[in-house]
């Protein structure tokens, strides 16, 4: 369960959040009690050898698609990725962008030299906890439905698309997802594709708010200052 909103540790959750490293340490906070991931369900705690990070419990079912390590891991992903708001900006492809004596490219000059770029990255509404190897394999493609129930990743019901870059969430959290779209689309003017507006409002519609997406968005507003009005 989240934090009572009267919780002494709660109200110490308040940050001034401006970047993504920031953003991660309070998400932390949010869900340390919660423990369950976005994409699949399962249940994750502290990891045993591995300082500050989450591992997945897989009695829920969840197995690797490859031997990555990431596999087992949590990681925040972007519901509506870097990519997305990120390509179109200077920062993006700037050839001459330099860090600390490194030339960088794409998402890490942006981090380093666009400050509206960080703080777009940085906005809790759009990061939820998910197994690091369906992260990595759903890149930056937007989320549809695959026909078909190919299971790449044991139980968990999330099936991804690499040819033709699509990724298929469960039932339980389609809505979650559309809502962050759209909340996306009015804070931070990222358009929805043409193609997936019709069917992010179906998902709206077939999957209402939960109590516990109600409740996380009480908490993101009380730690960042925005709450996401299509929840309400």
């Amino acid at each position: 369960m989240f934090h009572d909103k009267k919780d002494k540790n709660y109200q110490k959750m308040k940050t001034e959040i401006t970047d993504y490293p920031t953003a991660k340490k309070v998400l932390k906070r949010i869900y340390r009690k919660v423990g369950v991931d976005f994409y699949c369900g399962c249940r994750f705690d502290d990891d045993e050898e591995l300082a500050g990070r989450f591992r997945i419990d897989t009695s829920c079912g969840l197995s690797a698609r490859t031997a990555s390590p990431r596999a087992f891991l949590i990681e925040w992903e972007h519901i509506v990725p870097a990519y997305s708001f990120g390509k179109d900006r200077e920062c993006w492809t700037r050839k001459d962008c330099e860090f600390a004596g490194k030339k960088i490219r794409g998402r890490k000059c942006c981090e380093r030299t666009d400050s509206d770029f960080k703080l777009i990255e940085a906005d809790l509404h759009n990061l939820v906890p998910v197994p690091g190897e369906i992260n990595n394999d759903r890149a930056h493609y937007f989320f549809g439905e695959i026909e078909g129930e190919k299971r790449d990743y044991g139980t968990c019901d999330f099936e991804v698309d690499f040819k033709n870059q699509i990724a298929e969430p469960r039932e339980e959290i389609r809505g979650d997802i559309a809502r962050i779209f759209f909340y996306m689309e009015k804070q931070w003017n990222i358009a929805i594709p043409f193609d997936k507006r019709t069917l992010y409002e179906k998902w709206n519609k077939l999957d209402p708010p939960s109590t516990f997406e109600i409740r996380k968005n009480d908490l993101i507003e009380k730690s960042q200052g925005r709450r996401n009005p299509f929840i309400d």
